[in-house]
């Protein structure tokens, strides 16, 4: 019975009593932490400094603001870090004072309205600041593009994007006063921008304080430079005299890119390629014939500029041959006149004077395009009464290869063709019984 009394007694008083004795042990281990977290703290020291700049009123930009906070930071490491943790919660007025007298001192344009000093391990600062005296209301931008022509100009403004925007975010808002130790950073946030926009210039950048700041900005090209250029016009299906009246159009075109960068010569390769097309597009010339062009660059000292001009309505073509290794008929003139029937086809006329005998040859003919390299077709000298059959082979690099038949005296002639410039070929020429040079000079 004893026995049974204690095991009931447990079960009805000792179990409230266990946990009334368990809230007491966690009570005290609570009063043991936090007595031991107030010892911690009472001993603890500043081992680092946070800071946080506000403006009480326009902000600064954001590199002026973080600037600002460096420089509490350094007031604020000399006098806080190393101090007891209490020592600076038990005099943090003192402390919040000297940080708000330096930094009056150092910092020009504003003055400091308050400081806040919260105290611990890493102690954090929040200042606020106003600017006083006049702030900028307005960026005029200024910009000295030296002796570069004004289609440059254009495409430096397009590159350089809406630059005073740019200048007025970092600026407006400043105090005038401010501008002689904020102004370094103004430039260095416009440099880097242009260095990503404008990579072949320096930028140079000076400002003239004041309510309305002006921001004068100089541009200076950076490394090789276009020196001279060279104007060449090349076709197939005109003769270079008449491309002789083009060229005077394009090469004044072409002269606005002396002076420039290589590098944005090439960068804007495509924008110079097509002023370049038009140029040569406007001249009458060009509509009387029907030109179609195509234009390219090739940037450097000496920039090379081609223009490949062809026709849609006429192929005409006039060559002066002079062979060596050939005793009669070694000089002749030769004008090709045709005219082009649809996409492929051509009839035309070959006049072919000859000095040696004060001659005249006349060949009318029909020529097939087969390709974009290959044409061929069919004509008659009415001098001799006798047809021809032609293939002309397009060979890339400025090789041709050329190949006439004439049936009535199984007759067969090989040139091989190499375009020295635009105005002389050489020709190699293979005939049944015999073979010669032969110079060609393409007027």
């Amino acid at each position: 019975m004893r026995r049974l009394y204690g095991i009931m007694a447990w079960q009805h008083g000792e179990k409230p009593r266990l946990a009334f004795l368990a809230r007491r042990i966690c009570a005290v281990l609570a009063v043991l932490m936090l007595v031991g977290a107030v010892a911690a703290a009472q001993g603890s020291t500043v081992d680092s400094v946070t800071v946080s700049v506000r403006s009480d009123g326009v902000p600064p930009p954001t590199r002026v603001t973080k600037r600002m906070e460096l420089s509490v930071a350094t007031v604020g490491e000399h006098v806080l870090i190393g101090k007891k943790v209490t020592d600076i919660a038990a005099n943090s007025a003192a402390y919040e004072a000297v940080i708000k007298e330096v930094f009056d001192r150092v910092l020009v344009g504003y003055f400091v309205q308050d400081v806040t000093i919260v105290p611990g391990p890493d102690t954090q600062i929040s200042v606020v600041v106003k600017p006083w005296g006049e702030v900028v209301r307005e960026v005029s931008l200024e910009t000295d593009f030296g002796n570069l022509p004004p289609v440059a100009i254009e495409l430096i403004k397009q590159d350089m994007g809406n630059i005073q925007e740019k200048l007025s975010r970092v600026l407006v808002g400043m105090p005038v006063d401010a501008l002689d130790w904020a102004g370094s950073m103004s430039k260095t946030v416009i440099r880097e921008s242009l260095s990503d926009q404008l990579p072949e210039f320096r930028v140079g950048i000076e400002f003239i304080p004041g309510p309305v700041t002006v921001a004068k900005l100089s541009l200076t090209p950076i490394g090789p430079i276009v020196r001279d250029v060279s104007v060449t016009l090349r076709s197939r299906t005109l003769p270079n005299l008449i491309l002789l009246d083009t060229r005077p159009t394009v090469e004044a075109e072409a002269a606005v890119l002396r002076g420039l960068p290589v590098a944005f010569v090439e960068r804007h390769n495509a924008f110079f390629a097509e002023r370049l097309k038009a140029a040569a597009a406007r001249h009458s010339v060009a509509s009387r014939y029907g030109f179609e062009l195509t234009a390219s660059l090739i940037p450097g000292f000496e920039t090379v500029v081609l223009i490949e001009t062809e026709t849609t309505k006429y192929n005409i073509g006039l060559e002066a041959y002079l062979d060596m290794g050939r005793t009669e008929y070694d000089t002749s003139l030769r004008l090709h006149i045709g005219k082009k029937v649809g996409n492929f086809d051509e009839l035309f006329l070959e006049t072919t004077f000859i000095p040696s005998t004060v001659s005249w040859e006349f060949v009318p003919g029909w020529g097939h395009r087969l390709g974009a390299k290959t044409e061929a077709g069919a004509k008659y000298n009415l001098s001799d009464d006798k047809a021809l059959l032609w293939l002309r082979q397009d060979l890339g690099s400025n090789w041709m290869l050329r190949l006439e038949r004439t049936p009535a005296d199984d007759r067969n002639e090989l040139g091989v063709r190499y375009k020295l410039h635009d105005y002389l070929s050489v020709e190699y020429v293979f005939t049944n019984d015999d073979n010669w040079l032969r110079l060609i000079g393409n007027l």
